[in-house]
C-alpha cells in the first residue's frame, strides 16, 4: 500500500511538471472589422497609431509614408502624389508620360518614390522635386519593391522571368547604385523588412518566405509555411514574428527565423477567383500589438497581437 501510495504521488508530481512546463496557448481575438470598396487599403500612424482606411482610386499601385503623411498613386501613364497642404492632403500630378508602374515604394521620409514595372525598368524620383534620381535594369517584371526603413537600401521582387533563368530577389544599396546581392530563381510577389533593418523577407509563390540577414553574403533561410502563394508579409516590430498572407485567404504567424508556426487566422470566407491577390496587404502597428489584414474584396479585419510581447 505504501508503495502505491509513493507511486501515486511521484505521478501526480510529474504530471504538475509537465503542465506547468508547457507554453501558455496565445490568443489573438478579432477586434475590429470594416468593410469599404474592393481594393481599398490601410495603414497604422507612427507613434499615436490610429488605424488608417486608404482609398485605392484605381490605382494600380500604391505606397505611403505615414509620418510626413505622403502618398502616391501610379496609373496607366502617370503617377501622382498627394502631400500635406494646411489640413488636407493636395493630391498632384507627379511624373506624366510613363509606362505603368505596377509596384511603387517610398521611404520612411517621405523622400524618395521608386517605380517598377513589367519591363524590368526601376526608377527612383526625388519626391520635393520629381527629378528622376537612379534608373535600374533587373532580368524581369517587377512585382514588388520595398525600402530598409533606413532608405539605404532597396529591395525588389520580380516575376520568373521569361527565357534565361536569373534571379528573382534584387538588393541594392541606394548610394552605391549597384547591387549588393541577388538570389532566388521563383516569382515573388511581396517583400519585408523588420524594423531595424536587419531581417529581409521575401515571400514566393510556392508558399516558402526567405529570410535574409541585409547586409550579409550569407545564403538567406528558407521557411516552408504552406502550399499556397504568399501574396503580403509583415515582420513584427520586435523582429521576432513574421506575419504571412497566403492564396487561401489564411495569415500565418511563425517565429522569426526559424518559422516555428505561431497561429493561423483562418478566413471567414473562401477565396473569390474575382479577387486573385486575396489579400492586398498586411502590418502590424508600431508597438506590435494590432495586426491588420486588407483583403482585395474590401474587407478589413484587426487582431490582438498583445500576446507576442508577453
Amino acid at each position: 500500500m505504501r508503495n502505491s501510495s509513493a507511486t501515486l504521488v511521484l505521478l501526480v508530481l510529474v504530471l504538475g511538471a509537465c503542465s506547468c512546463s508547457r507554453a501558455p496557448k496565445r490568443d489573438f481575438p478579432l477586434v475590429q472589422k470594416y468593410t469599404t470598396q474592393a481594393g481599398d487599403l490601410f495603414y497604422f500612424r507612427p507613434h499615436d497609431g490610429p488605424f488608417v482606411l486608404l482609398e485605392r482610386r484605381k490605382a494600380l499601385a500604391v505606397a505611403v509614408a505615414p509620418e510626413p503623411d505622403i502618398e502616391a498613386y501610379s496609373y496607366d501613364d502617370r503617377i501622382t502624389v498627394s502631400r500635406p497642404q494646411g489640413n488636407t492632403l493636395q493630391n498632384t500630378t507627379f511624373v506624366e508620360k510613363i509606362g505603368p508602374q505596377q509596384a511603387l515604394a517610398i521611404t520612411a521620409d517621405g523622400r524618395t518614390l521608386a517605380g517598377g514595372n513589367a519591363n524590368g525598368a526601376v526608377s527612383l524620383w526625388e519626391i520635393a522635386t520629381g527629378n528622376l534620381t537612379l534608373h535600374l535594369d533587373v532580368p524581369g517584371p517587377v512585382l514588388c519593391l520595398a525600402f530598409s526603413p533606413d532608405g539605404n537600401w532597396l529591395a525588389i521582387g520580380l516575376a520568373k522571368p521569361a527565357g534565361e533563368p536569373a534571379d528573382t530577389v534584387w538588393l541594392y544599396e541606394i548610394h552605391t547604385n549597384g547591387p549588393h546581392r541577388s538570389f532566388n530563381r521563383t516569382a515573388v510577389p511581396a517583400l519585408a523588412w523588420s524594423t531595424d533593418g536587419r531581417w529581409l523577407a521575401a515571400g514566393l509563390v510556392d508558399g516558402s518566405v526567405l529570410v535574409s540577414e541585409a547586409g550579409s553574403d550569407h545564403e538567406p533561410r528558407r521557411i516552408a509555411l504552406s502550399t499556397s502563394p504568399v501574396t503580403a508579409l509583415a515582420i513584427h516590430p520586435s523582429g521576432l514574428f513574421l506575419a504571412s498572407a497566403h492564396a487561401d485567404k489564411r495569415v500565418l504567424l511563425s517565429k522569426l527565423p526559424s518559422g516555428e508556426p505561431v497561429y493561423i487566422f483562418e478566413p471567414a470566407l473562401p477565396p473569390n477567383p474575382l479577387f486573385p491577390r486575396v489579400i492586398e496587404h498586411i502590418a502590424f502597428d508600431e508597438s506590435g500589438v494590432r495586426l491588420a489584414a486588407a483583403y482585395a474584396e474590401g474587407d478589413f479585419r484587426i487582431w490582438d497581437t498583445s500576446a507576442l510581447s508577453r
